[in-house]
């Protein structure tokens, strides 16, 4: 039986993710293939203080092969020594020339019990969800039953035992697939953050890591199919994975820097963006006021530190007003069916024609032309300008 352990949606939480990583290089040493299935970089503090550069020596170190998430193509087109980094694996996207690294569409991956094929994919929502400007170059196809059984076939010729997908489309997408007779019948899920982590039906398997780094993904795969799902989870508190105390003990210095206050905690995301909304409404005037809930990733505690900031809004996106005049529901609506929850302000959209204000990022997904807000302001503007008004 052939280990294959899978991260996924980690999204540079190094310093909470310590105890994973240091069973992860463990397992690995000990003959187990591992692979990340997206999402490993950005979407965290640490990643703005990193730059990218230590979660690619981490990528460097401790993977085998890395299949590409919304969050990750920017960093992949500026690696540091694209020559050392695992192999990108994914069959319907390919990079522009510029990518300096290897990128195959699927892979034999050489184990001490078996040859596991990995095959790859990113769905369509998820491409999508890309910026227009990081995923520019890159030549996307859907990835078709068709496609992924040609690979599978592909990789079965050229010596693979067994062959597995790793998918960043979604855990519930990947279910639906499966129930189709999907061409793999054990799929590793990224994207689209779910409770669930494994199901299982007639011989067929979608199983998920936990996210940002809580926990690994294991597999024992069995040439006969009586394949093994195991999840660990770990302690966010682990001491710093080897090699990587002194980033850490860099991190929590550069994140100590106070941003302000607030008079209450906001303990979610979406209380944060509530309360991120009416702000931007006051800022920008407009008569109604529109934010992806998911540009936040968590909430603030009452004295704002450089780091919670930073995780609260890892993406930073400038704030817009959309060209004309536009129906708030009808907008929120669209978004939503972008998969893109929203939060506005007024709390219930108007059903009348308004003045509205938003992300770029969410201008760019809803395909409508805008302008800077006067004065031109970013998504953490807004956020510092709430502990700014209530810092003493």
């Amino acid at each position: 039986m052939q280990q294959l352990i899978a991260t996924g949606c980690f999204h540079s939480n190094v310093p909470e993710g310590n105890g994973m990583l240091a069973v992860l290089r463990e397992r690995r040493q000990a003959g187990a293939l591992v692979v990340d299935a997206g999402d490993f970089f950005g979407g965290s503090a640490f990643h703005e203080f990193s730059g990218g550069r230590i979660e690619e020596r981490i990528l460097r170190e401790h993977y085998d092969a890395v299949v590409p998430g919304n969050h990750d193509l920017a960093d992949l087109m500026n690696l540091a020594r694209p020559d050392l980094f695992p192999p990108v694996i994914c069959a319907n996207l390919r990079p522009p020339p510029a990518f300096r690294g290897q990128w195959e569409s699927g892979l034999v991956l050489h184990g001490r019990e078996l040859d596991i094929g990995i095959v790859g994919y990113l769905g369509r929502q998820a491409f999508e969800a890309i910026p227009a400007s990081e995923r520019a170059g890159f030549a996307y196809v859907e990835p078709t039953a068709g496609l992924i059984a040609a690979e599978r076939d592909r990789l079965l010729e050229a010596g693979a035992d067994l062959v597995v997908g790793v998918s960043h489309s979604g855990f519930a997408h990947d279910i639906t697939d499966q129930a189709r007779d999907w061409p793999l019948t054990v799929v590793v899920a990224g994207h689209c953050h779910s409770p669930s982590s494994h199901w299982f039906s007639h011989g067929r398997h979608v199983a998920k890591a936990p996210e940002t780094g809580m926990g690994l993904l294991r597999l024992g795969l069995d040439r006969a199919g009586a394949h093994r799902v195991t999840i660990d989870t770990f302690n966010c508190d682990a001491e710093p994975a080897e090699g990587l105390a002194n980033d850490v003990a860099a991190f929590r210095q550069w994140g100590s820097d106070r941003v302000g206050t607030l008079p209450v905690p906001l303990p979610d995301r979406e209380r944060a963006a509530r309360a991120l909304v009416r702000q931007a409404l006051r800022d920008t005037r407009a008569g109604t006021f529109l934010v992806n809930t998911f540009s936040l990733r968590t909430g603030l505690p009452t004295q704002v530190l450089r780091s919670d900031l930073l995780n609260c809004a890892p993406f930073d996106s400038d704030i817009v007003v959309l060209d004309g005049l536009h129906d708030p529901q009808a907008l929120a609506g669209r978004a939503v069916e972008l998969g893109e929850g929203v939060t506005s302000a007024p709390d219930t959209p108007p059903a009348e024609l308004a003045v509205v204000a938003t992300t770029r990022y969410l201008a760019d997904r809803l395909g409508l032309a805008c302008r800077p807000s006067d004065p031109p302001c970013t998504l953490r503007g807004i956020l510092t300008r709430l502990t700014e008004e209530t810092s003493p």
